[in-house]
Protein backbone atom coordinates (compact mmCIF):
# COMPACT_ATOMS: atom_id res chain seq x y z
CA UNK A 1 0.00 0.00 0.00
CA UNK A 2 2.70 2.36 0.85
CA UNK A 3 4.74 1.78 -2.40
CA UNK A 4 1.14 2.65 -4.18
CA UNK A 5 1.17 5.91 -2.72
CA UNK A 6 4.74 6.22 -3.70
CA UNK A 7 4.35 5.71 -6.69
CA UNK A 8 1.33 8.14 -7.30
CA UNK A 9 3.16 11.20 -5.45
CA UNK A 10 6.06 10.45 -7.13
CA UNK A 11 4.31 10.62 -10.84
CA UNK A 12 2.50 13.71 -9.54
CA UNK A 13 5.27 15.58 -8.45
CA UNK A 14 7.68 14.55 -11.76
CA UNK A 15 4.82 15.33 -13.78
CA UNK A 16 4.32 19.17 -12.01
CA UNK A 17 7.97 19.11 -12.30
CA UNK A 18 8.25 18.94 -15.78
CA UNK A 19 5.33 21.55 -16.44
CA UNK A 20 7.09 23.87 -14.28
CA UNK A 21 9.96 23.70 -16.63
CA UNK A 22 7.68 24.61 -19.57
CA UNK A 23 6.62 27.97 -18.20
CA UNK A 24 6.13 30.43 -20.96
CA UNK A 25 9.18 33.31 -20.29
CA UNK A 26 11.42 30.19 -19.02
CA UNK A 27 14.54 28.11 -20.84
CA UNK A 28 12.30 25.95 -22.92
CA UNK A 29 8.80 27.98 -24.12
CA UNK A 30 9.88 30.48 -25.74
CA UNK A 31 7.13 31.18 -28.62
CA UNK A 32 5.07 34.29 -29.06
CA UNK A 33 1.29 33.36 -28.06
CA UNK A 34 0.59 37.27 -28.80
CA UNK A 35 -2.57 36.55 -30.88
CA UNK A 36 -4.56 35.93 -28.50
CA UNK A 37 -6.38 37.76 -26.44
CA UNK A 38 -4.67 38.53 -22.72
CA UNK A 39 -7.88 36.91 -20.91
CA UNK A 40 -7.57 33.38 -22.81
CA UNK A 41 -4.25 33.24 -22.11
CA UNK A 42 -4.70 34.14 -18.36
CA UNK A 43 -7.59 31.53 -18.10
CA UNK A 44 -5.01 29.11 -19.92
CA UNK A 45 -2.25 29.82 -17.48
CA UNK A 46 -4.75 29.38 -14.35
CA UNK A 47 -5.66 25.98 -15.84
CA UNK A 48 -1.98 25.61 -15.88
CA UNK A 49 -1.08 26.88 -12.63
CA UNK A 50 -4.04 25.03 -10.97
CA UNK A 51 -2.93 21.99 -12.38
CA UNK A 52 0.60 22.47 -11.36
CA UNK A 53 0.73 23.31 -7.86
CA UNK A 54 -2.44 21.01 -7.30
CA UNK A 55 -0.39 18.01 -8.62
CA UNK A 56 2.02 18.89 -5.30
CA UNK A 57 -0.88 19.21 -2.75
CA UNK A 58 -2.18 16.19 -3.97
CA UNK A 59 1.24 14.59 -4.14
CA UNK A 60 1.41 15.23 -0.55
CA UNK A 61 -2.13 13.85 0.34
CA UNK A 62 -1.68 10.74 -1.86
CA UNK A 63 1.76 10.26 0.31
CA UNK A 64 0.77 10.93 3.72
CA UNK A 65 -3.25 9.31 4.22
CA UNK A 66 -3.47 7.17 0.99
CA UNK A 67 -6.65 9.69 -0.96
CA UNK A 68 -6.62 11.34 -3.75
CA UNK A 69 -6.22 8.80 -6.34
CA UNK A 70 -9.90 9.73 -8.27
CA UNK A 71 -7.84 13.75 -8.63
CA UNK A 72 -4.76 12.18 -9.34
CA UNK A 73 -6.35 10.32 -11.90
CA UNK A 74 -8.14 13.10 -13.51
CA UNK A 75 -4.62 15.28 -13.22
CA UNK A 76 -3.20 12.48 -15.56
CA UNK A 77 -6.02 12.87 -18.25
CA UNK A 78 -5.52 16.40 -17.70
CA UNK A 79 -1.80 16.62 -18.35
CA UNK A 80 -2.45 14.10 -21.80
CA UNK A 81 -4.59 16.26 -22.96
CA UNK A 82 -2.80 19.64 -22.22
CA UNK A 83 0.48 17.68 -23.98
CA UNK A 84 -1.45 16.84 -26.69
CA UNK A 85 -3.94 19.40 -27.68
CA UNK A 86 -0.19 21.67 -28.29
CA UNK A 87 1.66 18.70 -29.87
CA UNK A 88 -1.07 17.95 -32.48
CA UNK A 89 -1.47 22.42 -32.92
CA UNK A 90 -4.70 22.04 -32.05
CA UNK A 91 -4.51 24.82 -29.06
CA UNK A 92 -2.46 26.81 -28.59
CA UNK A 93 -0.99 27.68 -31.82
CA UNK A 94 1.46 30.24 -31.94
CA UNK A 95 3.24 31.14 -35.31
CA UNK A 96 6.60 29.82 -34.87
CA UNK A 97 7.50 26.42 -34.31
CA UNK A 98 7.86 24.64 -30.92
CA UNK A 99 11.33 23.70 -30.12
CA UNK A 100 13.01 19.97 -30.22
CA UNK A 101 13.37 20.68 -26.57
CA UNK A 102 9.92 21.38 -25.82
CA UNK A 103 8.65 19.02 -27.90
CA UNK A 104 10.41 16.14 -25.98
CA UNK A 105 9.35 17.20 -22.41
CA UNK A 106 5.53 17.14 -23.79
CA UNK A 107 6.03 13.56 -25.27
CA UNK A 108 7.61 12.83 -21.61
CA UNK A 109 4.65 15.09 -19.74
CA UNK A 110 2.52 12.80 -21.91
CA UNK A 111 3.93 9.61 -20.42
CA UNK A 112 4.34 10.70 -17.49
CA UNK A 113 0.35 11.62 -17.33
CA UNK A 114 -0.58 8.55 -18.93
CA UNK A 115 1.24 6.42 -15.95
CA UNK A 116 -0.08 8.65 -13.32
CA UNK A 117 -3.81 8.29 -14.67
CA UNK A 118 -3.37 4.47 -15.27
CA UNK A 119 -2.15 3.74 -11.78
CA UNK A 120 -4.39 6.73 -10.00
CA UNK A 121 -7.29 4.15 -11.24
CA UNK A 122 -6.05 1.10 -10.59
CA UNK A 123 -5.12 2.44 -6.36
CA UNK A 124 -8.26 4.36 -6.78
CA UNK A 125 -10.37 1.29 -5.28
CA UNK A 126 -7.99 0.96 -2.26
CA UNK A 127 -8.79 4.85 -1.42
CA UNK A 128 -10.42 4.84 2.06
CA UNK A 129 -9.04 1.11 3.17
CA UNK A 130 -6.90 2.96 5.80
CA UNK A 131 -7.85 5.01 8.68
CA UNK A 132 -8.70 8.67 7.74
CA UNK A 133 -5.13 10.49 8.19
CA UNK A 134 -6.04 14.73 7.91
CA UNK A 135 -4.19 16.33 5.52
CA UNK A 136 -5.41 20.33 5.12
CA UNK A 137 -3.07 22.95 4.71
CA UNK A 138 -2.58 25.48 7.27
CA UNK A 139 -4.20 29.03 6.21
CA UNK A 140 -0.56 30.49 5.40
CA UNK A 141 0.39 27.13 3.48
CA UNK A 142 -2.61 28.53 1.42
CA UNK A 143 -2.34 31.94 1.35
CA UNK A 144 1.38 31.43 -0.02
CA UNK A 145 0.30 29.20 -2.21
CA UNK A 146 -2.33 31.49 -3.64
CA UNK A 147 0.00 34.06 -3.65
CA UNK A 148 2.38 32.78 -6.10
CA UNK A 149 -0.83 31.25 -7.75
CA UNK A 150 -1.10 34.67 -9.07
CA UNK A 151 2.44 35.72 -9.22
CA UNK A 152 2.96 32.76 -11.65
CA UNK A 153 -0.24 33.14 -13.88
CA UNK A 154 0.89 36.61 -14.35
CA UNK A 155 4.40 36.51 -15.22
CA UNK A 156 3.17 33.01 -17.78
CA UNK A 157 0.91 35.79 -19.52
CA UNK A 158 2.71 38.86 -19.58
CA UNK A 159 5.02 36.27 -21.32
CA UNK A 160 3.67 34.59 -23.95
CA UNK A 161 2.21 37.35 -25.00
CA UNK A 162 5.74 39.18 -25.42
CA UNK A 163 5.88 42.00 -23.28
Amino acid sequence: MKAARTVVSTLLVASAVNLTLMVPGGFVETRDFSAYPATVLGAFNVFLTVLGLGSFFLAYRVAKAGRGYGWAALAGFAYVAVYLLDLGRIFPVPPNPMSTLLATLEWIGTALGTALAAAALMLRETEGAEPAVRTRLPMPALLALSALAVVIVAFATWSAMGL
